[in-house]
Protein backbone atom coordinates (compact mmCIF):
# COMPACT_ATOMS: atom_id res chain seq x y z
CA UNK A 1 0.00 0.00 0.00
CA UNK A 2 1.60 3.29 -0.87
CA UNK A 3 2.04 5.62 1.54
CA UNK A 4 -0.04 8.98 2.00
CA UNK A 5 1.32 12.47 1.06
CA UNK A 6 3.23 13.98 3.58
CA UNK A 7 3.66 17.65 4.62
CA UNK A 8 6.68 18.25 6.53
CA UNK A 9 6.05 14.92 8.95
CA UNK A 10 5.58 10.91 7.94
CA UNK A 11 1.73 11.23 7.79
CA UNK A 12 -0.53 7.81 9.45
CA UNK A 13 -4.47 7.20 10.04
CA UNK A 14 -6.91 6.21 12.54
CA UNK A 15 -9.68 4.15 13.43
CA UNK A 16 -10.42 2.40 16.60
CA UNK A 17 -13.83 0.99 18.07
CA UNK A 18 -15.40 1.70 21.65
CA UNK A 19 -12.06 0.09 24.26
CA UNK A 20 -13.75 -2.15 26.65
CA UNK A 21 -16.71 -3.15 25.23
CA UNK A 22 -16.10 -3.31 20.91
CA UNK A 23 -13.63 -6.35 19.74
CA UNK A 24 -14.22 -6.75 15.92
CA UNK A 25 -14.08 -10.97 14.42
CA UNK A 26 -10.73 -9.84 12.67
CA UNK A 27 -9.36 -7.44 14.48
CA UNK A 28 -5.23 -7.81 15.00
CA UNK A 29 -4.07 -8.76 18.24
CA UNK A 30 -2.22 -5.68 19.94
CA UNK A 31 0.02 -5.39 22.49
CA UNK A 32 -1.52 -2.30 25.02
CA UNK A 33 -0.27 -0.49 27.79
CA UNK A 34 -1.25 -0.33 31.15
CA UNK A 35 -4.51 1.21 31.83
CA UNK A 36 -3.90 5.03 33.68
CA UNK A 37 -5.49 5.39 37.07
CA UNK A 38 -8.15 8.27 36.82
CA UNK A 39 -8.50 11.73 36.91
CA UNK A 40 -10.77 13.73 38.97
CA UNK A 41 -12.32 16.83 37.81
CA UNK A 42 -13.94 18.43 41.08
CA UNK A 43 -15.78 21.32 40.29
CA UNK A 44 -17.77 22.99 37.32
CA UNK A 45 -18.11 26.34 36.88
CA UNK A 46 -20.86 26.91 34.26
CA UNK A 47 -21.69 28.35 30.92
CA UNK A 48 -20.41 32.01 31.28
CA UNK A 49 -17.65 32.92 29.57
CA UNK A 50 -14.71 34.68 30.83
CA UNK A 51 -13.17 37.35 29.17
CA UNK A 52 -10.24 36.00 28.09
CA UNK A 53 -12.39 33.21 26.79
CA UNK A 54 -15.15 35.18 24.57
CA UNK A 55 -12.98 35.00 21.50
CA UNK A 56 -14.13 30.94 20.93
CA UNK A 57 -18.07 32.47 21.03
CA UNK A 58 -16.57 32.69 17.65
CA UNK A 59 -17.33 28.73 17.49
CA UNK A 60 -21.05 28.82 16.70
CA UNK A 61 -23.40 25.73 17.57
CA UNK A 62 -26.04 26.58 15.23
CA UNK A 63 -22.79 27.05 12.07
CA UNK A 64 -21.81 23.44 13.84
CA UNK A 65 -25.32 22.24 12.87
CA UNK A 66 -24.90 22.33 9.39
CA UNK A 67 -22.20 19.93 9.21
CA UNK A 68 -24.24 17.20 10.97
CA UNK A 69 -27.34 18.27 8.61
CA UNK A 70 -25.19 17.55 5.79
CA UNK A 71 -24.01 14.10 7.07
CA UNK A 72 -27.63 13.12 7.85
CA UNK A 73 -28.91 14.00 4.58
CA UNK A 74 -26.27 12.03 3.05
CA UNK A 75 -27.41 8.88 4.97
CA UNK A 76 -31.06 9.40 4.19
CA UNK A 77 -30.13 9.83 0.43
CA UNK A 78 -28.07 6.26 0.40
CA UNK A 79 -31.32 4.48 2.76
CA UNK A 80 -33.64 6.36 -0.10
CA UNK A 81 -31.65 4.92 -2.95
CA UNK A 82 -31.89 1.20 -2.52
CA UNK A 83 -30.93 0.42 0.67
CA UNK A 84 -34.11 0.53 3.12
CA UNK A 85 -33.26 -1.98 5.58
CA UNK A 86 -28.92 -1.80 6.47
CA UNK A 87 -28.28 2.33 5.84
CA UNK A 88 -26.20 4.82 6.97
CA UNK A 89 -22.95 5.97 5.60
CA UNK A 90 -21.72 2.56 5.43
CA UNK A 91 -17.68 1.85 4.67
CA UNK A 92 -17.11 1.30 1.25
CA UNK A 93 -20.47 2.14 -0.29
CA UNK A 94 -21.78 5.29 -2.41
CA UNK A 95 -22.31 7.47 0.87
CA UNK A 96 -18.48 6.86 1.90
CA UNK A 97 -17.55 8.06 -1.32
CA UNK A 98 -19.90 11.66 -0.97
CA UNK A 99 -18.89 11.92 2.36
CA UNK A 100 -15.30 11.37 1.77
CA UNK A 101 -15.73 13.95 -1.18
CA UNK A 102 -18.14 16.31 1.16
CA UNK A 103 -15.26 16.54 3.97
CA UNK A 104 -12.37 17.44 1.30
CA UNK A 105 -13.88 20.25 -0.35
CA UNK A 106 -14.76 21.49 3.01
CA UNK A 107 -11.20 21.27 4.02
CA UNK A 108 -10.22 23.18 1.06
CA UNK A 109 -12.76 25.89 1.14
CA UNK A 110 -11.42 26.64 5.31
CA UNK A 111 -8.00 26.77 3.46
CA UNK A 112 -6.17 23.83 4.56
CA UNK A 113 -3.55 22.16 2.52
CA UNK A 114 -2.06 19.01 1.35
CA UNK A 115 -6.19 18.07 1.35
CA UNK A 116 -6.29 14.23 0.06
CA UNK A 117 -7.80 10.86 0.86
CA UNK A 118 -5.24 7.98 1.41
CA UNK A 119 -7.65 4.93 0.16
CA UNK A 120 -7.28 1.46 1.39
CA UNK A 121 -8.10 -1.98 0.09
CA UNK A 122 -11.33 -3.03 1.99
CA UNK A 123 -11.29 -6.58 3.38
CA UNK A 124 -14.72 -8.53 2.12
CA UNK A 125 -17.37 -6.36 3.92
CA UNK A 126 -20.43 -7.69 5.44
CA UNK A 127 -23.88 -6.35 3.44
CA UNK A 128 -26.89 -7.78 4.53
CA UNK A 129 -29.09 -7.76 1.41
CA UNK A 130 -32.67 -8.17 3.19
CA UNK A 131 -34.44 -9.69 5.89
CA UNK A 132 -37.55 -10.84 7.19
CA UNK A 133 -38.65 -11.91 10.37
CA UNK A 134 -42.26 -13.17 11.71
CA UNK A 135 -43.14 -14.64 14.65
CA UNK A 136 -46.78 -16.88 14.88
CA UNK A 137 -49.42 -18.81 17.32
CA UNK A 138 -52.46 -19.89 15.70
CA UNK A 139 -52.91 -18.11 12.65
CA UNK A 140 -51.75 -14.48 14.56
CA UNK A 141 -48.68 -13.38 13.49
CA UNK A 142 -46.10 -10.54 14.59
CA UNK A 143 -44.18 -9.09 12.16
CA UNK A 144 -40.45 -7.80 13.58
CA UNK A 145 -39.61 -4.72 11.70
CA UNK A 146 -37.43 -3.68 14.26
CA UNK A 147 -35.34 -6.67 14.33
CA UNK A 148 -31.98 -5.95 13.06
CA UNK A 149 -29.43 -8.25 12.87
CA UNK A 150 -25.75 -7.43 13.95
CA UNK A 151 -22.81 -6.61 12.54
CA UNK A 152 -21.27 -9.51 11.07
CA UNK A 153 -24.32 -11.61 12.01
CA UNK A 154 -24.37 -15.44 9.60
CA UNK A 155 -27.15 -15.45 7.60
CA UNK A 156 -29.93 -18.16 6.55
CA UNK A 157 -29.94 -20.49 3.92
CA UNK A 158 -33.35 -19.26 2.45
CA UNK A 159 -36.36 -19.14 4.79
CA UNK A 160 -35.82 -21.36 8.18
CA UNK A 161 -39.05 -21.94 10.70
CA UNK A 162 -38.38 -22.64 14.00
CA UNK A 163 -39.71 -23.12 17.13
CA UNK A 164 -39.47 -19.49 19.88
CA UNK A 165 -38.55 -19.17 23.18
CA UNK A 166 -38.33 -16.52 26.27
CA UNK A 167 -35.53 -17.38 28.74
CA UNK A 168 -36.46 -13.94 30.57
CA UNK A 169 -32.89 -11.96 30.75
CA UNK A 170 -31.09 -14.91 30.06
CA UNK A 171 -29.40 -15.27 33.05
CA UNK A 172 -28.06 -18.75 34.02
CA UNK A 173 -30.37 -19.13 36.94
CA UNK A 174 -33.22 -18.44 34.43
CA UNK A 175 -31.95 -20.63 31.46
CA UNK A 176 -30.70 -23.91 33.76
CA UNK A 177 -34.49 -24.82 34.64
CA UNK A 178 -35.66 -22.88 31.56
CA UNK A 179 -36.65 -24.18 28.24
CA UNK A 180 -34.34 -26.19 26.08
CA UNK A 181 -32.75 -23.28 23.66
CA UNK A 182 -31.41 -25.95 21.32
CA UNK A 183 -32.27 -25.69 17.89
CA UNK A 184 -35.08 -22.95 18.77
CA UNK A 185 -34.83 -19.05 18.18
CA UNK A 186 -34.68 -17.71 21.97
CA UNK A 187 -35.57 -14.46 22.67
CA UNK A 188 -34.31 -12.81 25.86
CA UNK A 189 -34.96 -8.87 27.42
CA UNK A 190 -31.82 -6.99 28.41
CA UNK A 191 -31.82 -3.63 30.25
CA UNK A 192 -27.56 -3.38 29.69
CA UNK A 193 -29.02 -0.16 27.33
CA UNK A 194 -25.32 1.20 27.23
CA UNK A 195 -24.36 -2.25 25.32
CA UNK A 196 -24.67 -2.72 21.43
CA UNK A 197 -21.56 -5.62 21.75
CA UNK A 198 -20.81 -9.12 22.07
CA UNK A 199 -20.41 -8.79 26.22
CA UNK A 200 -24.33 -7.29 26.26
CA UNK A 201 -25.77 -8.87 30.10
CA UNK A 202 -22.93 -10.30 31.36
CA UNK A 203 -22.27 -12.73 28.07
CA UNK A 204 -25.56 -13.58 27.85
CA UNK A 205 -25.31 -14.43 23.35
CA UNK A 206 -22.69 -16.82 24.51
CA UNK A 207 -24.28 -18.57 27.14
CA UNK A 208 -27.37 -19.32 24.62
CA UNK A 209 -24.59 -19.79 21.78
CA UNK A 210 -23.13 -22.58 23.86
CA UNK A 211 -26.53 -24.34 24.50
CA UNK A 212 -27.40 -24.68 20.89
CA UNK A 213 -29.73 -21.58 20.04
CA UNK A 214 -30.27 -21.67 16.54
CA UNK A 215 -31.05 -17.83 16.44
CA UNK A 216 -30.87 -15.34 18.97
CA UNK A 217 -32.98 -11.90 19.86
CA UNK A 218 -31.98 -9.26 22.06
CA UNK A 219 -35.32 -7.36 23.15
CA UNK A 220 -33.19 -3.95 24.41
CA UNK A 221 -34.99 -2.47 26.80
CA UNK A 222 -34.75 0.64 25.48
CA UNK A 223 -38.55 2.19 25.68
CA UNK A 224 -38.89 2.70 21.78
CA UNK A 225 -39.25 0.14 19.03
CA UNK A 226 -36.18 1.70 17.48
CA UNK A 227 -33.77 -0.15 15.25
CA UNK A 228 -30.50 -0.29 16.07
CA UNK A 229 -27.29 -1.86 15.09
CA UNK A 230 -24.85 -3.65 17.42
CA UNK A 231 -21.53 -4.35 17.05
CA UNK A 232 -20.31 -7.78 16.26
CA UNK A 233 -21.79 -10.27 19.27
CA UNK A 234 -19.71 -13.56 17.91
CA UNK A 235 -22.69 -15.74 17.82
CA UNK A 236 -22.51 -18.93 15.40
CA UNK A 237 -26.35 -18.57 14.38
CA UNK A 238 -28.15 -15.37 12.87
CA UNK A 239 -28.48 -12.85 16.01
CA UNK A 240 -30.89 -9.48 15.90
CA UNK A 241 -31.45 -6.58 18.06
CA UNK A 242 -35.47 -6.12 18.37
CA UNK A 243 -37.25 -3.04 19.95
CA UNK A 244 -39.24 -3.42 23.38
CA UNK A 245 -42.61 -2.65 22.01
CA UNK A 246 -41.87 -5.68 19.43
CA UNK A 247 -39.94 -7.99 21.83
CA UNK A 248 -42.75 -8.25 24.75
CA UNK A 249 -45.15 -9.24 22.38
CA UNK A 250 -43.39 -11.77 21.43
CA UNK A 251 -42.93 -12.67 24.86
CA UNK A 252 -46.63 -12.49 25.88
CA UNK A 253 -47.30 -14.69 22.85
CA UNK A 254 -44.97 -17.26 23.95
CA UNK A 255 -46.37 -16.82 27.45
CA UNK A 256 -49.98 -17.47 26.59
CA UNK A 257 -48.75 -20.19 24.40
CA UNK A 258 -47.25 -21.85 27.58
CA UNK A 259 -50.69 -21.17 29.20
CA UNK A 260 -52.37 -23.78 26.40
CA UNK A 261 -50.57 -26.35 27.57
CA UNK A 262 -50.33 -28.46 24.43
CA UNK A 263 -47.91 -29.67 22.22
CA UNK A 264 -49.56 -28.17 19.25
CA UNK A 265 -49.24 -24.58 20.26
CA UNK A 266 -46.24 -23.48 20.60
CA UNK A 267 -44.64 -20.07 18.67
CA UNK A 268 -42.81 -20.00 15.53
CA UNK A 269 -40.51 -17.51 14.17
CA UNK A 270 -40.37 -17.63 10.16
CA UNK A 271 -36.73 -16.03 9.76
CA UNK A 272 -34.93 -15.17 6.53
CA UNK A 273 -31.82 -13.16 6.44
CA UNK A 274 -29.58 -12.96 3.17
CA UNK A 275 -26.03 -12.17 3.66
CA UNK A 276 -23.05 -11.29 1.46
CA UNK A 277 -19.50 -10.73 1.73
CA UNK A 278 -18.86 -7.82 -0.82
CA UNK A 279 -14.85 -8.30 -1.58
CA UNK A 280 -13.09 -5.07 -3.97
CA UNK A 281 -14.39 -2.41 -1.82
CA UNK A 282 -12.37 1.11 -1.28
CA UNK A 283 -12.28 3.57 1.41
CA UNK A 284 -10.12 6.07 2.51
CA UNK A 285 -8.85 8.58 5.22
CA UNK A 286 -9.16 12.58 4.23
CA UNK A 287 -6.21 14.47 5.25
CA UNK A 288 -5.28 18.36 5.83
CA UNK A 289 -3.14 20.29 7.30
CA UNK A 290 -2.81 23.52 8.65
CA UNK A 291 0.70 24.58 9.21
CA UNK A 292 2.61 25.45 11.91
CA UNK A 293 6.00 27.75 12.90
CA UNK A 294 7.42 24.66 14.38
CA UNK A 295 8.06 20.98 13.82
CA UNK A 296 5.86 20.12 16.35
CA UNK A 297 1.94 18.87 15.31
CA UNK A 298 -1.42 18.70 16.63
CA UNK A 299 -3.52 15.58 15.24
CA UNK A 300 -7.36 16.22 15.30
CA UNK A 301 -9.16 12.09 14.48
CA UNK A 302 -12.98 11.97 13.43
CA UNK A 303 -14.33 8.90 12.14
CA UNK A 304 -16.59 9.73 8.96
CA UNK A 305 -18.50 6.68 8.87
CA UNK A 306 -22.19 5.79 10.59
CA UNK A 307 -25.03 3.71 11.26
CA UNK A 308 -28.53 4.76 10.12
CA UNK A 309 -28.62 9.09 10.03
CA UNK A 310 -25.58 9.22 12.82
CA UNK A 311 -26.40 12.22 13.78
CA UNK A 312 -24.21 11.91 16.90
CA UNK A 313 -21.71 9.28 15.90
CA UNK A 314 -20.16 10.57 14.44
CA UNK A 315 -22.16 13.34 12.68
CA UNK A 316 -21.32 16.39 15.68
CA UNK A 317 -17.55 14.74 15.66
CA UNK A 318 -17.19 15.42 12.65
CA UNK A 319 -18.72 18.90 13.18
CA UNK A 320 -16.63 19.84 15.83
CA UNK A 321 -13.35 18.67 13.72
CA UNK A 322 -14.40 20.90 10.75
CA UNK A 323 -15.10 23.68 13.93
CA UNK A 324 -11.34 23.35 14.81
CA UNK A 325 -10.28 23.75 11.43
CA UNK A 326 -12.28 27.03 10.62
CA UNK A 327 -11.11 28.64 14.02
CA UNK A 328 -7.56 27.47 13.86
CA UNK A 329 -7.62 28.75 9.67
CA UNK A 330 -8.34 32.09 10.83
CA UNK A 331 -5.69 32.34 13.15
CA UNK A 332 -2.63 33.80 11.45
CA UNK A 333 0.44 31.08 11.01
CA UNK A 334 2.68 33.17 12.60
CA UNK A 335 0.07 32.62 15.93
CA UNK A 336 -0.04 29.08 15.02
CA UNK A 337 2.90 27.24 17.35
CA UNK A 338 2.01 23.65 16.09
CA UNK A 339 1.06 22.21 12.91
CA UNK A 340 -2.20 20.70 13.21
CA UNK A 341 -3.02 17.87 11.29
CA UNK A 342 -6.88 16.59 10.78
CA UNK A 343 -7.77 13.15 9.85
CA UNK A 344 -11.14 11.93 8.82
CA UNK A 345 -10.60 8.41 9.20
CA UNK A 346 -12.99 4.94 7.77
CA UNK A 347 -13.61 2.12 9.17
CA UNK A 348 -15.03 2.62 12.37
CA UNK A 349 -18.02 0.12 11.97
CA UNK A 350 -16.41 -2.29 9.32
CA UNK A 351 -14.21 -5.28 10.55
CA UNK A 352 -10.80 -4.08 9.40
CA UNK A 353 -10.22 -1.11 10.83
CA UNK A 354 -8.12 0.32 8.31
CA UNK A 355 -7.27 3.41 9.06
CA UNK A 356 -6.59 2.55 12.74
CA UNK A 357 -4.60 -0.49 12.20
CA UNK A 358 -2.28 1.55 9.88
CA UNK A 359 -1.74 4.76 12.20
CA UNK A 360 -0.82 2.43 15.15
CA UNK A 361 1.39 0.85 12.52
CA UNK A 362 3.31 3.86 12.04
CA UNK A 363 4.16 5.18 15.53
CA UNK A 364 6.80 7.04 13.99
CA UNK A 365 4.20 10.05 13.43
CA UNK A 366 3.67 10.75 16.53
CA UNK A 367 7.29 11.81 17.61
CA UNK A 368 6.30 14.84 17.58
CA UNK A 369 2.80 15.10 18.46
CA UNK A 370 2.09 17.52 21.64
CA UNK A 371 -1.72 16.64 21.31
CA UNK A 372 -3.97 13.81 19.68
CA UNK A 373 -7.84 14.63 19.74
CA UNK A 374 -10.53 12.10 18.88
CA UNK A 375 -13.86 13.87 18.29
CA UNK A 376 -16.34 11.73 18.35
CA UNK A 377 -20.32 11.50 19.79
CA UNK A 378 -20.03 15.52 20.44
CA UNK A 379 -23.42 16.49 21.05
CA UNK A 380 -26.20 14.09 22.15
CA UNK A 381 -29.14 15.43 24.15
CA UNK A 382 -30.13 14.37 27.72
CA UNK A 383 -33.56 11.97 27.61
CA UNK A 384 -36.20 10.99 30.18
CA UNK A 385 -36.27 7.34 30.75
CA UNK A 386 -39.41 7.06 28.21
CA UNK A 387 -37.79 9.05 25.62
CA UNK A 388 -40.91 10.67 25.31
CA UNK A 389 -38.95 14.03 25.00
CA UNK A 390 -35.32 15.17 24.60
CA UNK A 391 -34.28 17.83 27.38
CA UNK A 392 -32.33 21.09 26.90
CA UNK A 393 -29.16 20.03 27.83
CA UNK A 394 -26.48 17.52 26.98
CA UNK A 395 -26.41 13.76 28.07
CA UNK A 396 -23.33 13.89 30.67
CA UNK A 397 -19.90 13.36 28.79
CA UNK A 398 -16.61 10.67 29.58
CA UNK A 399 -13.55 12.54 29.14
CA UNK A 400 -9.93 11.49 29.12
CA UNK A 401 -6.92 14.12 29.34
CA UNK A 402 -3.64 11.99 29.20
CA UNK A 403 -1.28 11.45 31.97
CA UNK A 404 0.89 14.22 32.43
CA UNK A 405 -0.65 16.76 34.96
CA UNK A 406 -0.02 19.72 32.86
CA UNK A 407 -2.40 18.27 29.69
CA UNK A 408 -4.94 17.16 32.97
CA UNK A 409 -4.87 20.69 34.57
CA UNK A 410 -5.56 22.70 30.74
CA UNK A 411 -8.20 20.60 30.30
CA UNK A 412 -10.26 20.35 33.45
CA UNK A 413 -9.90 23.96 32.94
CA UNK A 414 -11.25 24.03 29.74
CA UNK A 415 -14.28 22.27 30.42
CA UNK A 416 -15.29 24.18 33.20
CA UNK A 417 -14.74 27.21 31.05
CA UNK A 418 -17.29 26.06 29.09
CA UNK A 419 -19.83 24.13 31.27
CA UNK A 420 -19.32 20.86 29.64
CA UNK A 421 -21.35 18.08 32.01
CA UNK A 422 -19.35 15.54 32.83
CA UNK A 423 -18.62 12.49 35.71
CA UNK A 424 -16.02 13.59 38.05
CA UNK A 425 -13.39 10.63 36.94
CA UNK A 426 -11.62 10.76 33.59
CA UNK A 427 -12.15 7.25 31.62
CA UNK A 428 -8.69 5.26 32.97
CA UNK A 429 -7.99 4.93 29.05
CA UNK A 430 -9.89 6.90 26.07
CA UNK A 431 -13.23 4.73 24.26
CA UNK A 432 -13.44 4.99 21.01
CA UNK A 433 -11.80 5.86 17.64
CA UNK A 434 -8.14 6.29 19.21
CA UNK A 435 -8.12 3.80 21.53
CA UNK A 436 -5.51 1.29 19.31
CA UNK A 437 -2.94 4.47 19.64
CA UNK A 438 -3.78 6.98 21.86
CA UNK A 439 -0.62 6.20 24.39
CA UNK A 440 1.71 6.88 21.32
CA UNK A 441 0.67 10.72 22.36
CA UNK A 442 -0.88 12.85 24.97
CA UNK A 443 -4.27 12.55 24.05
CA UNK A 444 -7.70 14.26 24.71
CA UNK A 445 -11.43 12.82 24.42
CA UNK A 446 -14.98 13.91 25.43
CA UNK A 447 -17.24 12.17 24.64
CA UNK A 448 -21.45 10.75 25.21
CA UNK A 449 -23.55 8.18 24.31
CA UNK A 450 -27.01 7.87 25.07
CA UNK A 451 -30.57 5.47 24.42
CA UNK A 452 -30.28 6.04 20.75
CA UNK A 453 -26.94 5.40 20.28
CA UNK A 454 -26.43 3.06 17.14
CA UNK A 455 -30.26 3.21 16.02
CA UNK A 456 -32.59 5.08 13.82
CA UNK A 457 -33.62 7.66 16.09
CA UNK A 458 -29.59 8.90 16.01
CA UNK A 459 -31.26 12.02 13.60
CA UNK A 460 -30.57 15.61 13.89
CA UNK A 461 -33.88 16.24 16.69
CA UNK A 462 -31.10 14.31 19.13
CA UNK A 463 -28.38 16.70 18.79
CA UNK A 464 -27.49 19.43 21.58
CA UNK A 465 -26.30 22.27 19.90
CA UNK A 466 -24.80 24.09 22.99
CA UNK A 467 -23.39 21.00 23.97
CA UNK A 468 -21.57 20.08 20.63
CA UNK A 469 -20.40 23.75 20.72
CA UNK A 470 -19.24 23.79 24.10
CA UNK A 471 -16.85 20.24 23.66
CA UNK A 472 -15.84 22.36 20.61
CA UNK A 473 -14.92 25.39 22.51
CA UNK A 474 -13.25 23.25 25.25
CA UNK A 475 -11.25 21.33 22.37
CA UNK A 476 -9.75 24.40 20.96
CA UNK A 477 -8.98 26.62 24.35
CA UNK A 478 -6.99 23.06 25.27
CA UNK A 479 -4.90 23.66 21.73
CA UNK A 480 -4.50 26.80 22.71
CA UNK A 481 -3.56 26.87 26.19
CA UNK A 482 -0.89 24.05 25.84
CA UNK A 483 0.66 25.86 22.89
CA UNK A 484 3.63 27.23 25.07
CA UNK A 485 3.66 23.55 27.13
CA UNK A 486 6.45 21.87 25.77
CA UNK A 487 5.86 18.35 24.36
CA UNK A 488 8.31 17.00 27.18
CA UNK A 489 6.07 18.45 30.06
CA UNK A 490 2.72 16.75 28.05
CA UNK A 491 4.53 13.94 28.00
CA UNK A 492 5.58 13.70 31.80
CA UNK A 493 4.10 11.07 32.95
CA UNK A 494 2.64 11.32 36.74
Amino acid sequence: MPCPRINMLTISAALTLFAATLTFAQEPTRQRLPQSPPHHRPNELGWNLAPEDQKYAAIDGNHLMEFVKDQTAMSRHYRDNGHPQYWGRITGTDADAENAEWMMKKLKAIGLEDVHEQMFDLQPQWVPQAWKAVVSLNGKSIPLTSAQPAFLSKGTNGTVDMEAVYVGMASEAEIKPGPDVKGKAVFFYSNDTGSRHVGISDNAIKRLSDRGAAAIFVILGVPLDEKTQFYPVNAPVPAFSLGTKEGLAVRDMIGGAAKVGTENAPVHLQLNLDVKMRPGLKSGTVWGTLKGTTDENVVVVAHRDGWFEGANDNGTGVATFLGLAEYFAKVPKSQRKRTIIFAGTDGHHDNGAESGVWFLDHPEFFAKTALLFNSEHTGLKDTGLGLSAYSNAPSTYRWYAGDSPALLKVAIHALDAFGVPTFPDSLPTPSGETTRYYFLAPSVQIINTGYVWHSDKENDESISIPGMAAVTRAYAKIIADTDNIPLAGLRTKK
